[in-house]
């Protein structure tokens, strides 16, 4: 009888996949920032944890990241269907059960983590979402210990070769909004090696030592709100007050820049908070009025905090303007634009607005878009190209009539490639564009309020620092 192939073995076509799938999840973000890349081990074994606050896309962000092919746990429940459970083997996910999937299954559980063990041990990289269940906050949750036991007894059979778990933080700036900024935040690797004596002597004991320091860990990592009762004015606070806190720290506006002040005003409000701070109840009090005085005025906070200056409102309307002149006027400004838009309509399809209709969790969406984004792409882009290869062109052969079919076949099939790495970026800039012209054409209607907006930033900045 053959035996059978260990999910973390080689497969072509996952082998074939793979550099796609990360591709596309790298262009499903705005900027996709990896810190902390130097701290894999490049000897023993290791673990990854990090947060979970999106459903499949810390799976894909732990895969563009790590060289060997990583092998993830992920809840039972999501393996129901006979073929997702087959794509979810595929993409090597396994299933771990949880005592909401029933007494009985939790039994299962001996053979799921023996199979753990056998991929740190065969030097392939783990991934396991220690919270046990994906989180709408920017805020950890406790810790599984199911994780930790794998640590334990992988540890136990490696003997002196160390196993390391690398704390992971993955910050996503916008839950459901599309091209948002990704980052990544690995942490020093924590060695298994350090709780074995008491591992082998009180297993609860040194299972609650271990989820104690890689919690800590996680957190160091990540942007985590701590505050319960204030969670919201906390999160507002750090995207209101991020511009100021750059510029004080001599901070360029980047996405990682913005995720590390994030980090920094939520530690200094929970230190507020836990401290019993005299200004606290004030500051929250303000952000309050704040938030409410935005809602009421259909304004984003974040397009109040850091609206763009007038140069650059006008220059971003001046190059808009220019190239709907160009594509009016000009007949090859025309044609290549469209010849673009033919070979990438996915740069215009807003798919992310029909996703909430049938995706009740919100959670989920980001990666249900990115799915349907990345196998639309893949079929439009193979039909398409086939297409131009045998046509010559279609509808633009008269504009380079003697070029070989070929050709028009690899720029079909090449330019959506290169679109999607620009797709982000493009639409990211052309959102905040309109919003913020949007803010400064409805201002004069809103006059008072905008002026009470900007008066509260000042007074909150102002408490904040005191």
């Amino acid at each position: 009888m053959a035996k059978q192939k260990a999910i973390q073995d080689f497969n072509l076509i996952y082998w074939i996949f793979r550099p796609l799938v990360c591709w596309g999840a790298i262009c499903h973000y705005n900027s996709f920032t990896v810190r902390g890349k130097e701290n894999l081990p490049k000897e023993g074994g290791y673990m990854l944890a990090p947060c979970h606050q999106q459903a499949l896309m810390e799976p894909l962000a732990v895969l563009s990241v790590v060289r060997k092919n990583p092998v993830f746990l992920a809840r039972a429940d999501i393996f129901a269907q006979p073929t997702i459970r087959k794509i979810l083997t595929f993409l090597k996910i396994m299933p771990v059960y949880r005592i909401r999937d029933g007494k009985e299954s939790l039994s299962k559980n001996a053979e799921i983590f023996e199979k753990s063990r056998s991929v740190v041990l065969g030097g392939y990289p783990f991934c396991m979402m220690a919270e046990g269940r994906h989180n709408d906050k920017h805020q950890l949750l406790p810790l599984v210990k199911g994780m930790f036991r794998i640590a334990g007894e992988t540890q136990r059979s490696l003997g002196s070769t160390p196993l390391y778990i690398l704390p992971t933080g993955i910050d996503f700036d916008e839950y459901e909004e599309p091209y948002a900024n990704l980052c990544i935040n690995i942490g020093e690797p924590i060695p298994v090696q350090q709780f074995m004596e008491t591992f082998e002597t009180n297993e609860p004991v040194a299972l609650n030592q271990m989820r104690d320091v890689i919690s800590a860990g996680m957190s160091r990592q990540m942007h985590d709100i701590k505050s319960k009762a204030h969670y919201e004015e906390h999160l507002t606070l750090s995207n209101i007050l991020n511009k100021e806190e750059r510029k004080k720290e001599h901070l360029r506006n980047s996405a990682f820049n913005r995720f590390l002040t994030r980090q920094k005003i939520a530690r200094k409000l929970d230190e507020m908070e836990s401290n019993e701070d005299a200004n606290y109840p004030v500051l929250m009090e303000k952000t309050a009025q704040y938030r409410s005085l935005c809602k009421k005025s259909k304004v984003s906070e974040k397009t109040e905090s850091a609206q763009w200056n007038k140069f650059h409102m006008a220059l971003s309307l001046l190059v808009v303007c220019l190239f709907a002149y160009a594509f009016i006027t000009c007949a090859p400004v025309r044609r290549a634009t469209l010849f673009i838009l033919a070979c990438f309509p996915m740069m215009v399809l807003p798919t992310h607005l029909l996703v909430p209709k049938f995706i009740k969790d919100t959670q989920f969406r980001s990666s249900i878009n990115y799915g349907i984004r990345f196998f639309v792409s893949i079929i439009y882009t193979l039909i398409f190209s086939a297409v131009m290869g045998i046509t010559q062109g279609g509808a633009w052969h008269d504009i380079f009539p003697n070029l070989h079919g070929f050709w028009w076949w690899l720029a079909a099939f090449d330019i959506p490639l290169v679109m999607a790495y620009f797709n982000g970026p493009l639409n990211t800039w052309l959102k905040n564009f309109w919003r913020n012209l949007r803010f400064f054409y409805r201002r004069p209607f809103i006059h008072k309020s905008a002026r009470e907006m900007k008066e509260l930033r000042k007074e909150i900045y102002a408490i904040y620092n005191k």
